[in-house]
């Protein structure tokens, strides 16, 4: 399958999870935006932290996709609760530019202390491999 995993943190949480996804699918693992554009991608997974707003960098990118780019993109967000609210401006842009959004955006609640980030547990990894794996059997 013709995949890439790209990702979006400022703290470098996704960047994990992301290098998993692209060791187990075998694709291309880039930060956001990417050193290549994406061409003729089947799917394109998108892990970016955020809390309600999608960074710009990341909503750019997509707004930059077509048909010919990704036929499909799956998202997935990091942030304290697991809430994917802030995605579906960039999905309904994405579908009137031709872009599916493959499967229900995911949502990893990563929980930190009062001084500490939260880092994504090895059962958060697995949690979007397995979700990843559901949505390239699509």
């Amino acid at each position: 399958m013709k995949a890439k995993s790209l990702h979006f943190s400022k703290s470098g949480n996704v960047q994990p999870i992301a290098s998993e996804i692209g060791r187990v699918m075998q694709c291309v693992c880039d930060q956001i935006p990417p050193a290549y554009p994406c061409e003729g991608e089947k799917v394109v997974f998108i892990g970016v932290e955020m809390n309600g707003k999608l960074p710009g960098a990341v909503d750019h990118f997509c707004k930059d996709l077509n048909p010919t780019r990704a036929k499909g993109v799956a998202f997935y967000v990091l942030n304290s609760n697991g809430n994917t609210d802030g995605l579906s401006s960039i999905i309904d842009t994405m579908k009137k530019n031709g872009v599916e959004t493959y499967g229900e955006p995911l949502g990893i609640a990563v929980k930190g202390g009062l001084f500490k980030k939260g880092m994504p547990t090895d059962a958060d990894t697995k949690k979007v491999l397995e979700w990843a794996d559901k949505i390239a059997k699509m």
